[in-house]
Protein backbone atom coordinates (compact mmCIF):
# COMPACT_ATOMS: atom_id res chain seq x y z
CA UNK A 1 0.00 0.00 0.00
CA UNK A 2 2.78 2.40 0.95
CA UNK A 3 4.65 1.52 -2.26
CA UNK A 4 1.56 2.26 -4.38
CA UNK A 5 1.08 5.55 -2.56
CA UNK A 6 4.69 6.61 -3.22
CA UNK A 7 4.44 5.58 -6.88
CA UNK A 8 1.30 7.71 -7.24
CA UNK A 9 3.22 10.67 -5.79
CA UNK A 10 6.03 9.92 -8.25
CA UNK A 11 3.64 10.03 -11.22
CA UNK A 12 2.15 13.31 -9.97
CA UNK A 13 5.60 14.90 -9.53
CA UNK A 14 6.81 13.62 -12.91
CA UNK A 15 3.67 14.96 -14.65
CA UNK A 16 4.15 18.37 -13.02
CA UNK A 17 7.79 18.56 -14.13
CA UNK A 18 6.91 17.51 -17.70
CA UNK A 19 4.15 20.12 -17.88
CA UNK A 20 6.56 22.76 -16.58
CA UNK A 21 9.09 21.91 -19.30
CA UNK A 22 6.49 21.88 -22.08
CA UNK A 23 4.92 25.14 -20.86
CA UNK A 24 8.34 26.79 -20.74
CA UNK A 25 9.19 25.76 -24.31
CA UNK A 26 5.78 26.62 -25.75
CA UNK A 27 5.61 30.06 -24.12
CA UNK A 28 9.35 30.68 -24.75
CA UNK A 29 9.84 31.22 -21.02
CA UNK A 30 13.13 29.37 -20.92
CA UNK A 31 13.45 29.88 -17.18
CA UNK A 32 10.47 27.58 -16.64
CA UNK A 33 11.85 24.90 -18.98
CA UNK A 34 15.28 25.14 -17.33
CA UNK A 35 13.69 24.83 -13.89
CA UNK A 36 11.83 21.74 -15.07
CA UNK A 37 15.02 20.19 -16.43
CA UNK A 38 16.88 20.85 -13.18
CA UNK A 39 13.96 19.47 -11.17
CA UNK A 40 14.06 16.32 -13.26
CA UNK A 41 17.78 15.88 -12.58
CA UNK A 42 17.54 16.94 -8.93
CA UNK A 43 16.89 13.39 -7.64
CA UNK A 44 20.52 12.65 -8.58
CA UNK A 45 21.45 14.65 -5.50
CA UNK A 46 19.07 12.55 -3.45
CA UNK A 47 20.55 9.35 -4.84
CA UNK A 48 24.03 10.57 -4.00
CA UNK A 49 23.12 12.05 -0.61
CA UNK A 50 21.34 8.94 0.67
CA UNK A 51 24.79 7.58 1.53
CA UNK A 52 25.56 10.57 3.78
CA UNK A 53 23.86 10.30 7.16
CA UNK A 54 23.38 14.06 7.52
CA UNK A 55 21.80 14.38 4.05
CA UNK A 56 20.07 11.01 3.83
CA UNK A 57 16.66 12.66 3.96
CA UNK A 58 17.23 14.05 0.49
CA UNK A 59 16.79 10.50 -0.78
CA UNK A 60 13.04 11.23 -0.88
CA UNK A 61 13.73 13.27 -4.04
CA UNK A 62 14.05 9.98 -5.90
CA UNK A 63 10.27 9.61 -5.76
CA UNK A 64 10.21 11.51 -9.07
CA UNK A 65 11.84 8.53 -10.80
CA UNK A 66 9.58 5.82 -9.35
CA UNK A 67 7.39 5.61 -12.50
CA UNK A 68 10.31 4.16 -14.49
CA UNK A 69 12.59 2.82 -11.74
CA UNK A 70 14.30 -0.46 -12.65
CA UNK A 71 14.86 -1.73 -16.21
CA UNK A 72 13.37 1.36 -17.95
CA UNK A 73 16.12 3.45 -16.35
CA UNK A 74 18.65 1.33 -18.24
CA UNK A 75 17.41 2.88 -21.49
CA UNK A 76 19.88 5.67 -20.76
CA UNK A 77 22.83 3.31 -21.17
CA UNK A 78 24.22 5.18 -24.17
CA UNK A 79 25.07 8.06 -21.80
CA UNK A 80 27.89 5.97 -20.33
CA UNK A 81 29.62 5.36 -23.68
CA UNK A 82 32.06 8.34 -23.43
CA UNK A 83 33.01 7.23 -19.92
CA UNK A 84 33.56 3.66 -21.10
CA UNK A 85 35.70 4.81 -24.03
CA UNK A 86 38.01 6.63 -21.62
CA UNK A 87 38.11 4.02 -18.86
CA UNK A 88 38.28 0.69 -20.69
CA UNK A 89 41.53 1.15 -22.70
CA UNK A 90 43.35 2.07 -19.51
CA UNK A 91 41.82 -0.91 -17.71
CA UNK A 92 43.43 -3.16 -20.34
CA UNK A 93 46.82 -2.13 -18.95
CA UNK A 94 45.56 -2.49 -15.36
CA UNK A 95 45.05 1.23 -14.72
CA UNK A 96 41.72 1.96 -13.02
CA UNK A 97 40.66 5.60 -13.37
CA UNK A 98 36.92 4.97 -13.04
CA UNK A 99 36.79 6.68 -9.65
CA UNK A 100 38.74 9.74 -10.80
CA UNK A 101 36.94 10.44 -14.08
CA UNK A 102 33.68 11.67 -12.44
CA UNK A 103 35.60 14.07 -10.19
CA UNK A 104 37.61 15.41 -13.13
CA UNK A 105 34.47 15.94 -15.21
CA UNK A 106 32.69 17.68 -12.33
CA UNK A 107 35.63 20.05 -11.87
CA UNK A 108 35.92 20.75 -15.60
CA UNK A 109 32.21 21.48 -15.92
CA UNK A 110 32.23 23.82 -12.94
CA UNK A 111 35.27 25.69 -14.34
CA UNK A 112 33.63 26.12 -17.77
CA UNK A 113 30.40 27.35 -16.19
CA UNK A 114 32.23 29.81 -13.92
CA UNK A 115 34.36 31.25 -16.73
CA UNK A 116 31.30 31.54 -18.95
CA UNK A 117 29.39 33.37 -16.21
CA UNK A 118 32.25 35.85 -15.78
CA UNK A 119 32.41 36.39 -19.56
CA UNK A 120 28.64 36.96 -19.75
CA UNK A 121 28.66 39.47 -16.88
CA UNK A 122 31.63 41.31 -18.41
CA UNK A 123 29.86 41.42 -21.76
CA UNK A 124 26.75 42.91 -20.16
CA UNK A 125 28.95 45.42 -18.34
CA UNK A 126 30.22 46.50 -21.77
CA UNK A 127 26.56 46.77 -22.88
CA UNK A 128 26.97 44.14 -25.58
CA UNK A 129 23.69 42.99 -27.06
CA UNK A 130 25.33 39.77 -28.22
CA UNK A 131 28.09 38.58 -25.91
CA UNK A 132 30.87 37.29 -28.17
CA UNK A 133 34.03 37.47 -26.09
CA UNK A 134 36.25 34.95 -24.27
CA UNK A 135 34.53 31.54 -24.11
CA UNK A 136 31.69 32.89 -26.23
CA UNK A 137 34.08 32.93 -29.18
CA UNK A 138 34.17 29.12 -29.10
CA UNK A 139 30.66 28.30 -27.94
CA UNK A 140 27.37 30.17 -28.23
CA UNK A 141 26.20 28.60 -24.96
CA UNK A 142 29.22 27.96 -22.71
CA UNK A 143 27.12 28.23 -19.54
CA UNK A 144 24.85 25.42 -20.67
CA UNK A 145 27.92 23.49 -21.81
CA UNK A 146 29.40 23.82 -18.33
CA UNK A 147 26.16 22.57 -16.80
CA UNK A 148 26.04 19.55 -19.14
CA UNK A 149 29.64 18.58 -18.36
CA UNK A 150 29.23 19.15 -14.61
CA UNK A 151 25.97 17.20 -14.41
CA UNK A 152 27.52 14.36 -16.42
CA UNK A 153 30.25 14.01 -13.81
CA UNK A 154 27.67 14.09 -11.02
CA UNK A 155 25.64 11.44 -12.82
CA UNK A 156 28.70 9.19 -13.08
CA UNK A 157 29.55 9.71 -9.43
CA UNK A 158 26.00 8.97 -8.24
CA UNK A 159 25.75 5.94 -10.52
CA UNK A 160 28.85 4.42 -8.96
CA UNK A 161 27.36 4.50 -5.47
CA UNK A 162 26.67 1.03 -4.12
CA UNK A 163 22.94 0.30 -3.56
CA UNK A 164 21.84 1.70 -0.21
CA UNK A 165 19.93 -0.26 2.41
CA UNK A 166 19.41 -3.29 0.22
CA UNK A 167 18.02 -1.25 -2.65
CA UNK A 168 19.19 -1.07 -6.25
CA UNK A 169 21.12 1.31 -8.45
CA UNK A 170 19.80 1.07 -12.02
CA UNK A 171 22.03 3.92 -13.18
CA UNK A 172 21.11 7.54 -13.81
CA UNK A 173 21.82 7.82 -17.53
CA UNK A 174 18.19 8.27 -18.60
CA UNK A 175 17.44 11.26 -16.33
CA UNK A 176 20.69 12.89 -17.45
CA UNK A 177 19.86 12.37 -21.14
CA UNK A 178 16.37 13.84 -20.77
CA UNK A 179 17.61 16.78 -18.70
CA UNK A 180 20.39 17.47 -21.21
CA UNK A 181 18.00 17.38 -24.17
CA UNK A 182 15.74 19.89 -22.42
CA UNK A 183 18.69 22.19 -21.72
CA UNK A 184 19.74 21.98 -25.39
CA UNK A 185 16.18 22.84 -26.45
CA UNK A 186 16.26 25.78 -24.03
CA UNK A 187 19.43 26.99 -25.76
CA UNK A 188 17.71 26.64 -29.13
CA UNK A 189 14.69 28.56 -27.82
CA UNK A 190 16.97 31.38 -26.69
CA UNK A 191 18.50 31.46 -30.16
CA UNK A 192 15.06 31.87 -31.71
CA UNK A 193 14.42 34.81 -29.39
CA UNK A 194 17.86 36.35 -30.00
CA UNK A 195 17.37 35.98 -33.74
CA UNK A 196 14.20 38.04 -33.53
CA UNK A 197 15.69 40.66 -31.23
CA UNK A 198 19.21 41.05 -32.67
CA UNK A 199 18.57 40.19 -36.33
CA UNK A 200 21.63 40.22 -38.57
CA UNK A 201 23.99 40.79 -35.63
CA UNK A 202 23.06 37.48 -34.02
CA UNK A 203 22.84 35.69 -37.37
CA UNK A 204 26.46 36.65 -38.07
CA UNK A 205 27.53 35.48 -34.61
CA UNK A 206 25.65 32.20 -35.04
CA UNK A 207 27.31 31.59 -38.40
CA UNK A 208 30.80 32.19 -36.98
CA UNK A 209 30.53 30.36 -33.63
CA UNK A 210 29.71 26.69 -32.84
CA UNK A 211 26.50 25.88 -30.99
CA UNK A 212 28.06 24.10 -27.99
CA UNK A 213 31.40 22.64 -29.01
CA UNK A 214 33.75 23.34 -31.95
CA UNK A 215 33.12 20.02 -33.69
CA UNK A 216 34.43 18.95 -37.12
CA UNK A 217 31.97 19.81 -39.88
CA UNK A 218 31.31 16.14 -40.70
CA UNK A 219 30.43 15.34 -37.08
CA UNK A 220 28.22 18.41 -36.79
CA UNK A 221 26.45 17.48 -40.03
CA UNK A 222 25.80 13.94 -38.83
CA UNK A 223 24.41 15.15 -35.50
CA UNK A 224 21.98 17.61 -37.09
CA UNK A 225 20.99 15.31 -39.97
CA UNK A 226 17.89 13.78 -38.26
CA UNK A 227 16.53 17.23 -37.38
CA UNK A 228 17.14 18.59 -40.87
CA UNK A 229 15.56 15.49 -42.43
CA UNK A 230 12.33 15.98 -40.48
CA UNK A 231 12.08 19.77 -40.27
CA UNK A 232 13.57 20.45 -43.71
CA UNK A 233 15.59 23.31 -42.22
CA UNK A 234 18.83 23.87 -40.34
CA UNK A 235 17.26 24.67 -36.96
CA UNK A 236 13.86 24.85 -35.23
CA UNK A 237 12.13 28.21 -35.53
CA UNK A 238 9.15 27.90 -33.17
CA UNK A 239 7.89 26.01 -30.11
CA UNK A 240 6.29 23.21 -32.12
CA UNK A 241 9.55 22.51 -33.95
CA UNK A 242 11.44 22.58 -30.63
CA UNK A 243 9.19 19.84 -29.23
CA UNK A 244 9.58 17.83 -32.45
CA UNK A 245 13.37 18.19 -32.21
CA UNK A 246 13.29 16.99 -28.60
CA UNK A 247 11.21 13.97 -29.59
CA UNK A 248 13.51 13.09 -32.50
CA UNK A 249 16.68 12.99 -30.45
CA UNK A 250 15.08 11.34 -27.43
CA UNK A 251 13.87 8.52 -29.68
CA UNK A 252 17.33 8.16 -31.23
CA UNK A 253 19.06 8.03 -27.84
CA UNK A 254 16.59 5.47 -26.52
CA UNK A 255 17.15 3.27 -29.58
CA UNK A 256 20.92 3.55 -29.17
CA UNK A 257 20.52 2.49 -25.55
CA UNK A 258 18.66 -0.73 -26.41
CA UNK A 259 21.89 -2.79 -26.81
CA UNK A 260 22.92 -1.77 -23.29
CA UNK A 261 19.57 -3.06 -22.05
CA UNK A 262 19.73 -6.35 -23.98
CA UNK A 263 23.37 -7.23 -23.36
CA UNK A 264 24.38 -8.75 -20.06
CA UNK A 265 25.69 -5.82 -18.07
CA UNK A 266 28.40 -6.23 -15.45
CA UNK A 267 27.20 -6.94 -11.93
CA UNK A 268 27.24 -3.29 -10.92
CA UNK A 269 26.07 -1.88 -14.27
CA UNK A 270 27.67 -0.34 -17.33
CA UNK A 271 28.59 2.79 -15.35
CA UNK A 272 30.95 0.64 -13.27
CA UNK A 273 32.46 -1.15 -16.27
CA UNK A 274 35.20 -2.35 -16.09
CA UNK A 275 35.63 -1.40 -12.44
CA UNK A 276 35.59 -4.31 -10.00
CA UNK A 277 34.14 -3.63 -6.57
CA UNK A 278 35.41 -5.58 -3.60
Amino acid sequence: MRSNYMTLIGYACLSAVILLIIAGLITERTVLASAGAIAFFLPSFGHFAVHMFFLAGLGILRVLWLPFWGDPMKLGGIAYLPYMIVVYPLALVHVDVSGYVPLLVIGLGFMVFLLAEVAWLYGKLLRKGTVDLWLYRFSRHPQYLGWLVWSYGLMLSASQQAPARGGQNPGLGLPWLICSLVIICVALAEEIKMGRERGDEYAAYRAATPFMLPLPRLVSTMITMPMRAVLKKDRPENAKELLITFGIYLAILLLLSVPFLLLDAPKYGWWAWPRIFS
